[in-house]
């Protein structure tokens, strides 16, 4: 492929970044900042601070991330209680007891945040305006609390703080302004009753934070119940994954996962929140600001204070699941290597849910290429993932969000792919298929060897990858119930997908050494072109 179409490929790509909140370009209005080189966190924080002992798990796949994770979290791997997966828009009864309700997965989000006691920290991408928003009701969720907190203080005997931190990514509606979310939030809280300065509820406390950097920006999903139950996932706090039968007509139905977790790992969720707060600028309002005025009265002028956290002592179980944490930013990218030895060491499947997939950021030049991206420009995860296809036979089955924007990274990624494993007689076993309703998919999510679960707000694609990656969460569990609950749904969607087939416009594929079956690359002719959802 001619070089100059390559640099033509990377820099749409950029374009499509900054138009669908993947990234941000060489813009530079108030809330754009470069943040190349950050800090590295606080690794004994992450790790809780030494209190917690794990022992060495048996199993293999838990071994591996034990050992990638030793002195960022494996301390606080062990005696953790998965309460489940959360599915948004709705959960389907095939595979999940979660009960249909009018907002689908945000009224049950909703009712979890009613059982703080001490305090909440929600961190997000994302935050829509406007009424019957999904916002609306956290903010709503967060007035019963403070309510709570005024009429039941003896059910707050430490008080109530509350934390919402939005990541400084740009919307289609403020393409020039990262921080519209934050304020979309404040406008919320104010129109629930909570005032945002002056508070005179004894024992209630509220700050709001923006992330201060936009190249990368935070792309992180993350709610922290008392430093005991952590929910993280896809999800954003907009109205698309909102059912699409949901109050007010808005709602897009795109579907996503999260997953809850209570135990020792949720310390280490508080430790990624608050290494995301260190990065970030404090909402400071003037006294009696109104819905209307947020913009007039509020302003990110300070740094946010530092958070600490002394745990007094250890922990105590609340189960014996297995869970591994993994967080990655701009400093901190080990998890990006955790993730990929765990493809890398899978023995026989790897079934993937994603929004996003892709090679570097240079693979999108390939699209047209017989050969799609070669391996020299494929990620990491996905050397490790055609490695374990090469000596083991693995199975890796991709369904796919399909998205006119950006299906040709995920055409050229899978030419590639395939085009590597051909002359071995394995490219079938990369199989690719659309995710099967109109709406789309926004999972982040890989079940590896039907034996670990990753659920979290990674895709594998290259924004979320390497030194100028964005900030990602996401936990990993060999837990049962979660697996299964998991390979139900994937085996419900998998059959409701279609075949990924080339369009009409790309080259013939490079010829194969063996005939082997095709997974094919085009549009299903019953999706149709849609706007494309911000990570």
């Amino acid at each position: 492929m001619p070089a100059a179409f390559r640099t033509l490929a990377c820099g749409l790509t950029l374009l499509a970044l900054l138009l669908t909140g993947r990234g941000s370009g060489a813009v530079f209005p108030a809330g754009f900042s470069l943040g190349l080189k950050l800090l590295p966190p606080d690794l004994a924080a992450l790790n809780g601070e030494g209190l917690n002992r794990c022992p060495p798990p048996a199993a293999p796949l838990d071994r591996l991330l034990y050992d990638r994770l030793t002195g960022e979290g494996a301390d606080l791997s062990c005696g953790n209680r998965v309460e489940g997966l959360l599915h948004f828009p709705q959960a389907d009864p095939a595979y999940s007891a979660q009960p249909r309700t009018p907002r689908g997965g945000f009224d049950a989000l909703g009712a979890r945040l009613l059982n703080t006691r001490r305090e909440l920290l929600i961190q997000n991408m994302l935050w829509d305006d406007g009424f019957n928003a999904p916002g609306a009701g956290i903010a709503e969720a967060i007035a019963t609390l403070r309510r709570d907190v005024a009429e039941h203080p003896e059910r707050h005997p430490d008080g109530l703080t509350v934390r919402l931190l939005l990541g400084n990514s740009i919307r289609f509606g403020a393409l020039l302004d990262p921080t519209a979310n934050i304020y979309s939030a404040a406008r919320h809280l104010l129109l629930a009753g909570v005032p945002l300065v002056g508070d005179t509820v004894p024992g209630w406390h509220l700050e709001l934070a923006n992330y201060a950097y936009a190249f990368p920006h935070s792309h992180v999903k993350l709610v922290v119940q008392d430093g005991e139950r952590v929910l993280t996932g896809g999800f954003n706090i907009t109205f698309h994954h909102l059912p699409k039968a949901a109050p007010g007509g808005r709602g897009e139905g795109i579907a996503d996962l999260a997953m809850g977790v209570e135990g020792p790992v949720a310390r280490h969720a508080v430790a990624a929140f608050h290494d995301g707060w260190a990065l970030s600028q404090l909402l400071t309002c003037r006294p009696g600001t109104t819905p209307q005025d947020v913009r007039r009265d509020c302003s990110l002028t300070q740094p946010t204070p530092r958070l600490s956290v002394r745990w007094a002592s250890p922990t105590l179980p609340a189960g014996t699941a297995d869970v591994y944490p993994l967080y990655r930013r701009n400093g901190l990218t080990d998890a990006d290597d955790a993730l990929a030895a765990l493809f890398g060491a899978a023995s026989s499947s790897i079934d993937v849910m994603q929004s996003q997939v892709s090679g570097t950021l240079g693979c999108l030049g390939d699209v047209e290429a017989s050969r799609g991206c070669p391996p020299e420009r494929q990620l990491p995860v996905w050397r490790a993932a055609a490695q374990a296809v090469r000596e083991r036979g693995v199975t890796l089955r991709l369904l796919l969000d399909y998205d006119s924007t950006l299906q040709m990274e995920t055409l050229a990624f899978l030419r590639g792919l395939r085009a590597e494993l051909a002359p071995l007689g394995l490219a079938g076993h990369v199989q690719a298929r659309w995710y099967g309703t109109e709406a789309g998919l926004h999972t982040k999510a890989a079940l590896v060897d039907g034996q670990m679960l990753v659920v979290g707000s990674q895709n594998l694609h290259h924004s979320s990858f390497g030194p100028l990656g964005l900030a990602e969460y996401s936990l990993a569990t060999s837990d049962a119930g979660a697996v299964k609950e998991f390979a139900q749904m994937f085996a419900f969607a998998w059959a409701r997908g279609q075949d990924v087939q080339a369009p009409w416009w790309l080259p013939a594929e490079a010829p194969r050494q063996r005939p082997v079956r095709s997974v094919l690359f085009s549009p299903p002719a019953l999706l149709l072109p849609r706007s494309q959802t911000p990570g």
